[in-house]
């Protein structure tokens, strides 16, 4: 028995990127959105969709291709959404990464991104297992 796939349908994505935690918005940070499953082996110039962020930090609603909303009314080995490599950058700040990021049909997804500044020296500030960490039941050491 031989069965067709429905066509494809169009699911919809808004990145939203910060800094501090969320609190303050990043206008001009580059958005790329590639296949996921060429995500590692992919040039540049595969890229399906590349955009900027507002004033706000958020992109337009991007319009991605997802399989129709019927996939997710039964089971099968056909999911019921697409999955997007996405990749937002900034100069001053540490790269983000999102891999296998699933857009359904119908449906807008609002990806939040929270861009870490980088130091003077283009390095992160991130910590590292040797440094020292404070725990909220920790005793202050003044």
């Amino acid at each position: 028995m031989n069965r067709e796939l429905p066509m494809e349908s169009e699911g919809y994505l808004v990145v939203h990127v910060t800094t501090a935690r969320g609190s303050i918005p990043l206008e001009g940070a580059s958005v790329s959105i590639r296949a996921n499953e060429d995500a590692e082996s992919t040039p540049r110039a595969d890229i399906l969709y590349a955009t900027t962020t507002n004033r706000d930090g958020n992109t337009e609603r991007i319009t991605l291709s997802a399989p129709p909303r019927e996939n997710s009314m039964s089971p099968s080995e056909v999911p019921p959404f697409s999955t997007y490599h996405l990749e937002v950058r900034r100069e001053g700040y540490g790269m983000q990464s999102f891999v296998a990021l699933p857009i359904f049909a119908g449906i807008t997804a609002i990806q939040p991104v929270d861009l870490i500044p980088l130091s003077e020296d283009g390095t992160s500030n991130l910590l590292r297992p040797e440094d020292e960490r404070f725990f909220e039941n920790s005793p202050a050491d003044l």
